[in-house]
Parts: C-alpha cells; structure tokens; sequence
C-alpha cells in the first residue's frame, strides 16, 4: 500500500514532467528553472526555522529583494526573542518554513504555472508537488510558489517571491511564508 501511494504518486509526476520541460505555460523556461534551483538548495539544506546568515546567502541569487529583506527582519526577530527570553522560550517559526510540512520535503516537482501578475507585475504562480517519503508512508501535497520577474522579455531573471502553502492536515500552516515572517516580525516590535 505505501509503496503503491509513493508510485501513483511518481507516475503522477512523470505525466507533469514533459509539460515543465518546456517551461510554463507563458514559455518562460527560466521560471521554472529558479523554482527548481530554489528548491534544490532547499531541500539539501534541510533547515528548520528561520534561514541562518550561511542559508540566505546561497539563496539571495533566486529570491526577491523583498523576500531577503523579510528573512533578515525575521531572524533577526527570533534573535531579540531569545535574547529577552533567555533562550528560555522556542522559537517562533520551527520546522521547514519553505513548505507546507513541518519535516520539509524530500522531492519536489514544477507543475504548471499560470500568470499572477496584478497592476503591471511580471508574476507568476506555479504549482510545486512536493512529497516526504517517509519510512512508513510518503506524505504528498501541493505548495504554490510565487516568482516575481525582472527585466524585459529577452533578459528576464525570475526570482522567488512568496511560497503559498496548500498542506490540508491538521497545523499545517495557513496563508504563506511571508505572512508567516511578517508574523515573527510584529510579535518583536
């Protein structure tokens, strides 16, 4: 039965991939490709919490601006509240905050990608199939991760702006990842 989920599920993934090998639906390949390099220093980072100084570094060359100013606002947050705390409280975020799971994902694949774009943005929002194939059952759910591009058509770098998470168990978390920082952030102003 496990084994029969996390094949469905591979199947599943193998019928997208030849839709993301030719990039989204608005033939800009380049989006795809700074979700996957996005999600490959994720998963191999395997952080919990807010990004160390090391993380954001390697992913400041395929987040927005505004995304890294929101991760530093936040770390430092958390660093304020272990201070006045004593290191005596948890942190506020724990876990993978990149997805919907608190363990984080162990593969990852782009689905389609749909224009998101509002008052002249250059945005999209594509679908990300993420599972844990853990050692009992593999859990399977979709995030959506949202890029905001740059530059004109020819020279247009894509860069990730928000995570959108899709996980419908109980405490998974709601709304996004920026929500989520702007969170950490308000509670130590």
């Amino acid at each position: 039965m496990i084994r029969s989920a996390f094949r469905s599920f591979v199947l599943s993934l193998m019928l997208v991939l030849p839709l993301t090998a030719c990039g989204d639906e608005n033939g800009d390949a380049g989006a795809v490709s700074a979700a996957r390099t996005f999600y490959d220093i994720v998963l191999k980072a395997r952080s919990s919490g807010v990004p160390d100084d090391e993380l954001r570094a390697e992913l400041r060359p395929v987040i927005s601006p505004d995304l890294d100013s929101l991760i530093a606002q936040a770390a430092e947050a958390e660093r304020r509240h272990t201070e006045r705390t004593n290191n005596e409280e948890p942190p506020y975020l724990q876990g993978d905050i990149f997805s919907s799971l608190f363990e984080g994902a162990t593969g990852y694949e782009i689905g389609p990608c749909v224009d998101a774009g509002e008052n002249g943005e250059t945005s999209l929002r594509c679908d990300v199939m993420l599972v844990h194939d853990a050692e009992n059952e593999p859990v399977q759910w979709t995030d959506r991760v949202v890029l905001a591009g740059r530059g004109g058509p020819e020279d247009r770098l894509w860069l990730v702006d928000n995570i959108e998470y899709g996980g419908d168990w109980d405490f998974a978390p709601k709304g996004s990842l920026k929500d989520s920082l702007r969170a950490v952030i308000a509670e130590e102003e």
